[in-house]
């Protein structure tokens, strides 16, 4: 109830005065409202007191209608706070349930977790069980290898004792068939060193009486070569400079006959002639042009057969002198 004040107080101040009024309504009537106009006796006064029915009625049924809204209001507080203590059962019970849930979720989350770390407890010894099992397997198989190692160690030490005494028999074997087969060997040698120094010292002289005579041989064609080359060379000269001769015009002005002038010729292996100047002027700038001249008239040139002066004559210098 005082709840209810305290959310609706202007509500609940209103319908305080409504009441107030109602009972002052009740007590005092409505007349009030309409004073009666007092008028003067004109006789004998009756004192009496006159009873408005319908007013009584209305006051009547006002003061029901006001019962039945106490009443009726009364009536909506108390199904409000059942409403209100129904909610707040409902609200007990919704919470105590999910209590009860969030506690039966609880314990079975625990028991889970108890189961968990059973189930984990049990895996955790049985692979400690497997491990030492296995380690105890492990250690066995060990020992078992190593005793295996060490009969075949001892084996492969009685095997390598026999080998190394069957190698020293056979060593001794070798030797002393080496020492035998190199003492023949060396006397083998020995012959055979003999018989080379012999064979050497024939394939010497052979070899030196035939290089003396390829020697001698060599020595003649040198000769003969260098003979035929220097005939070659000086019919070539005199062919080359018969034809730069025959092929000179005489210029005016250039009787004297006592002019030379020193010319160097290029040529390719053919003799055509690829660049022909007077390096040594005779003093006559005509005469000079006139054998150069005479040069290029000439081309091609006559050139040597052997190989060996072609590369003599791709450039040569000669002194030209007018023919007498």
């Amino acid at each position: 109830m005082l709840d209810l004040i305290r959310r609706h107080p202007l509500g609940f101040t209103l319908a305080v005065l409504m009441h107030v009024a109602i009972v002052l309504l009740m007590i005092f009537g409505l007349d009030w409202l309409n004073p009666p106009q007092i008028q003067k006796p004109t006789g004998q006064v009756v004192q009496a007191r006159l009873v408005d029915t319908e007013q009584f009625a209305r006051q009547k049924k006002i003061k029901r209608e006001a019962e039945k809204h106490q009443i009726e209001k009364k009536r909506r507080q108390e199904e409000k706070k059942k409403e209100e203590k129904k909610k707040k059962e409902q609200q007990r019970l919704e919470a105590e349930r999910k209590k009860q849930l969030e506690i039966k979720r609880q314990k079975e989350q625990k028991k889970k977790q108890a189961a968990e770390k059973k189930k984990k407890e049990e895996q955790r010894k049985k692979a400690e069980a497997e491990k030492k099992r296995k380690l105890a397997l492990k250690k066995k198989e060990e020992e078992k290898k190593k005793q295996q190692e060490l009969e075949r160690k001892k084996k492969l030490e009685q095997e390598k004792k026999r080998k190394e005494e069957a190698r020293k028999k056979e060593e001794a074997k070798k030797k002393a068939e080496a020492r035998k087969k190199a003492e023949a060997e060396k006397k083998a040698e020995l012959e055979r060193k003999k018989k080379a120094e012999a064979e050497r010292k024939r394939k010497a002289a052979e070899a030196k009486r035939i290089a003396d005579q390829k020697a001698r041989e060599a020595e003649l064609q040198a000769q003969w070569a260098a003979e035929r080359d220097g005939r070659e060379r000086d019919s070539v000269t005199a062919a080359i400079k018969r034809k730069v001769q025959n092929s000179w015009l005489r210029p005016p002005g250039a009787a004297d006959r006592d002019l030379q002038a020193t010319v160097r010729v290029r040529l390719n292996d053919s003799g055509s002639v690829l660049l022909v100047r007077v390096i040594k002027s005779s003093g006559n700038s005509a005469f000079d042009r006139s054998v150069v001249a005479a040069v290029n008239k000439a081309d091609p040139l006559p050139m040597p057969k052997s190989p060996t002066l072609i590369s003599e004559f791709r450039e040569f210098t000669f002194i030209f002198r007018p023919s007498k």
